[in-house]
């Protein structure tokens, strides 16, 4: 005997459910909750979900800047996608589904090279600054739509490596490592086939977007030459 939904063979004909899908059987009771399908997965469970603390961010030079999202088990999670036309250096996150979670974009005009952090609705969350004169050990700020400074950024020399504090508490909330820095370094972005970014988040509170897009302000802003 085989349910009728997957094919799956069953154990008996006395079956309430089929223990591949989960789908009920003829005369059965209401079977377990299945898992969720994609389309019905909360924002919790998605790209920006809390329970998410590694990410890694794989940049493709043949995809204009486009490229993965990776979680710690190297499965993908996500996309980038840059907008190959847009003077404004502008990448989005999206889901698996293709959807846009976020998106990050560089003001037509700063100095400090200014990016906006908005949602899936083009609201702004946040924008993200670079300190001026910051070149050797260089800086992030982070302000909310006010212009109150959040979060901040710092560098270690030439900026391969970033630990994010949160400045409402003084704590270490998560460490980006530039994992290519040698290739950069060595190869000054001559054979630059792909940008490579590690996050490691430290808490379960901060908002995985604002962490995210300390990752691309921080490529666009200070490796990407593309």
């Amino acid at each position: 005997m085989f349910c009728p939904s997957c094919g799956a063979k069953l154990r008996s004909a006395d079956q309430n459910f089929c223990e591949q899908c989960g789908a009920q059987l003829k005369g059965g009771t209401t079977p377990p909750q299945a898992s969720p399908k994609p389309s019905q997965i909360s924002p919790q469970e998605g790209l920006f979900s809390l329970n998410r603390n590694y990410y890694i961010l794989k940049e493709k030079y043949w995809d204009w800047g486009s490229g993965d999202i990776l979680d710690e088990n190297n499965q993908v999670i996500g996309k980038m996608k840059r907008k190959i036309f847009s003077i404004r250096k502008k990448v989005e996150l999206l889901e698996l589904d293709g959807t846009v979670a976020a998106s990050i974009h560089a003001k037509i005009i700063s100095a400090r090279g200014a990016q906006d952090l908005k949602d899936a609705e083009g609201n702004l969350i946040a924008r993200i600054k670079k300190k001026i004169l910051s070149f050797f050990r260089p800086k992030f700020y982070l302000e909310d739509p006010e212009g109150n400074e959040w979060y901040e950024a710092q560098g270690n020399f030439m900026g391969f490596s970033f630990k994010i504090k949160d400045l409402s508490t003084g704590k270490i909330v998560a460490e980006i490592e530039k994992a290519d820095k040698w290739r950069d370094i060595f190869l000054g972005g001559i054979f630059d086939f792909k940008d490579t970014y590690a996050l490691r988040i430290l808490d379960n509170e901060t908002d995985r977007r604002i962490l995210l897009g300390f990752v691309l302000s921080i490529d666009n802003v200070l490796h990407d030459t593309k």
